[in-house]
């Protein structure tokens, strides 16, 4: 069974080349149907191997932090980092994620309080090598091959 969710890896193919509306429109998808899996699996258990890796999901919020900052959508950007760093951690949370938002965080306040451009703040973000290491390493699994095709590898 294959959710109808969007693309990890074509939204971070969309972050990285600086086509933040599509890269929004992917990665919200994807978050969402991290957000639905969650609920479904307090009830159901896991299915025919279709469930997104938790890891992935948080991977997807950092790049939608990142893909509002760069659209000029501080505050979403803002809000959804500081939601990133107050969640209750888990098992399955990676510890990266925390951090990252930890040091992301001011500067991202600092952008607001000052009017900073868009490109100055992205270049003040700290790095995540997860984004990086994403495209050879995100599931193989996608479950939306159709939103690949309208996005170049």
């Amino acid at each position: 069974m294959s959710h109808p969710h969007g693309s990890l890896r074509a939204g971070i193919t969309a972050l990285k080349q600086e086509r933040y509306l599509e890269a929004i429109n992917l990665l919200e998808s994807f978050c969402y149907c991290c957000s639905i899996q969650e609920r479904q699996e307090r009830r159901l258990s896991e299915r025919n191997g279709s469930r997104a890796d938790p890891e992935e999901c948080v991977l997807a919020r950092v790049a939608l932090i990142m893909a509002y900052q760069g659209s000029g959508d501080l505050e979403r950007s803002t809000a959804l980092c500081q939601e990133l760093l107050e969640e209750k951690e888990t098992p399955e949370s990676p510890p990266w994620a925390r951090e990252w938002a930890a040091q992301a965080l001011p500067t991202l306040k600092q952008a607001s309080e000052h009017s900073m451009p868009a490109e100055e703040v992205m270049a003040r973000l700290p790095v995540l090598r997860q984004l990086e290491d994403c495209q050879p390493l995100c599931s193989s699994r996608d479950p939306a091959p159709h939103l690949l095709r309208s996005a170049p590898l």
